[in-house]
């Protein structure tokens, strides 16, 4: 053998033996990264971005900002906005979305409109210590379906508590009118509101809810799969049939509504993601007061009509009273000046007209205001196979399509518009020059004409 071939002879064995030695010895952890100081990157002496400024009240009203106490130990945080002129005003319950927190530029709107106004924080529904992503708010809306031991273990309980016992906060504020109380709220304080008013009874007068239906279980409640390794009632679809039974007779605002009194306006969108159509019309035919309601066509937690969520451009320094900082939906002013004050004139009413065809869509409108738009909008079936699926199912909520249709005037304040055959369901839709903007009901084809 040459002095070469040995050479890489032995230089085989040794790498054989050292590959040998590395699948018998546990690979070594790789050498953590030495920590420096973690303020260092955050010392750079640059000024923070401003992102909220608590605005100072406008000379023509009063605010305070107060905790109160909702049961036990449980506080939570409330603004109270109120004008300055003598004399009995109107009161009005303003009610935070998910992840929000009190509305108070909007409080101050509605001081300065002439109402007295309470937003309250709603626990379970935001993050008290922080909006941002940090360890301390993960833990953000834990609890929703949580029903064991009870139902005061979810947090939306905790919510709705702090909901009722600011309406009874608004109700004892000096100067507040009782007999002329509302409510507004957006999202999950759409849902309050609704719940609110099914509740209270006759101690509100008026509700506007935006995005706030209830039977959840005929919604959103289906757009999510079961998950074994989620914790316990972070999702609806792992309580048990008991625990869903109870969360609804409990907390669902659907159940609640038919003991409403007060005179009541729900706005939703089409394609919600939460607020289905099926929710949504649920909701409103089980309230037994007086009612209207509007569904903004192809739109997702958005009112894109005439009178809803397109302001003029904001302008800086106190709350202004047109606008997205003063409202949600600019046509809560006009509901709420004819409810509460006597100001004005309501709102078109829609109502369906039989014609024994079940293609031919017609609608009568009663309307105080001259109208600027009638249409008709109309949705094919959706497909029955993603009902089997949860996530098809949500998919096809969100991306219906709903097409518009001209309605003609056929006199009498009479409407109607020819319907293609593929159209599964329709609702009509009208605008006044306010600008306010109401619907019918969902009318699915087949039914009674």
């Amino acid at each position: 053998m040459t002095r070469t071939a040995s050479l890489t002879i032995s230089a085989l064995l040794g790498i054989l033996a050292a590959t040998c030695h590395a699948q018998s010895t546990p690979a070594a952890k790789p050498a953590s990264k030495p920590q420096g100081d973690p303020f260092v990157p955050y010392l750079d002496g640059k000024a923070p971005p401003i992102t909220r400024e608590i605005i100072p009240a406008p000379d023509s009203i009063t605010v305070r900002r107060v905790l109160f106490r909702i049961r036990e130990k449980n506080e939570a945080y409330a603004v109270i906005a109120a004008p300055k002129t003598p004399g009995k005003h109107p009161g009005i319950l303003v009610l935070h979305g998910s992840g929000g927190s009190a509305e108070e530029e909007k409080a101050m709107a509605w001081a300065q409109r002439g109402y007295i106004a309470v937003a309250p924080d709603m626990p379970g529904l935001y993050s008290p210590l922080t909006h941002g992503d940090l360890p301390m708010s993960k833990g953000y809306a834990d609890g929703r379906y949580t029903m064991q031991p009870d139902t005061t273990r979810s947090v939306i309980f905790d919510g709705m508590l702090a909901a009722m016992k600011a309406l009874d906060l608004l109700r004892a504020q000096p100067g507040v009118d009782t007999d002329r109380i509302g409510v507004v709220g957006v999202s999950w304080g759409g849902t309050m509101t609704t719940m609110v008013c099914g509740l209270a009874g006759d101690k509100v007068k008026a509700g506007f809810a935006i995005y706030g239906c209830g039977f959840f279980d005929k919604g959103g409640w289906h757009g999510g799969k079961p998950s074994p390794g989620a914790k316990p009632g972070s999702l609806a679809a792992n309580m048990t049939a008991e625990e869903t039974e109870r969360w609804l007779r409990d907390l669902d605002p659907g159940r609640r509504v038919p003991q409403m009194k007060a005179a009541f306006f729900h706005a939703a969108a089409t394609n919600d993601f939460f607020g289905w159509p099926e929710s949504v019309q649920a909701t409103f035919d089980a309230i037994p007061s007086e009612k209207n309601h509007l569904y903004s066509p192809n739109d997702n937690h958005k009112i894109r009509v005439p009178g809803g969520t397109v302001f003029e451009p904001g302008k800086a320094g106190p709350p202004q009273l047109i606008g997205s900082r003063a409202n949600w939906l600019a046509m809560e002013v006009p509901y709420f000046e004819y409810h509460l004050k006597g100001i004005g004139k309501p709102f078109p009413t829609v109502s369906l007209v039989k014609t024994g065809d079940a293609h031919l869509a017609r609608f009568r409108v009663s309307a105080p205001h001259p109208l600027t738009k009638t249409e008709v909008y109309w949705s094919k079936a959706t497909d029955p196979e993603a009902a089997k699926d949860p996530e098809a199912l949500r998919k096809s909520v969100l991306e219906r399509e709903w097409i518009a249709l001209p309605a003609s005037d056929t006199g009498d304040n009479t409407f109607e518009a020819r319907l293609p055959a593929e159209a599964a369901v329709w609702f009509a839709l009208v605008s006044d020059d306010r600008p306010v903007t109401v619907s019918s009901d969902l009318i699915p084809i087949g039914q009674a004409q």
